[in-house]
């Protein structure tokens, strides 16, 4: 890859808040692996950038089924 090719790629990793250790690492393995620009992308772009919103909505959802579940428990106790 050349390197604007490398710094395209760069950009893309530093979209998804890596540090600079973790994105010489995924540059390392892209090319020790021959991986082209084309497809190195099409990786970077499949990772997903985690959403705090549904993170937060899994938490409620977990701490209301628990809810109900121990209140179940102790009614039936």
């Amino acid at each position: 890859m050349t390197e604007t090719e490398l710094n395209r790629l760069r950009a893309k990793l530093r979209r998804l808040d890596l540090n600079e250790a973790a994105i010489n690492s995924c540059l390392h393995q892209f090319e020790a692996d021959l991986e082209t620009y084309a497809s190195a992308s099409r990786v970077i772009d499949s990772w997903e950038r985690p959403d705090p919103s549904q993170t937060v909505l899994q938490a409620l959802a977990c701490g209301l089924i628990a809810a109900v579940l121990g209140g179940w428990f102790a009614s039936v106790s």
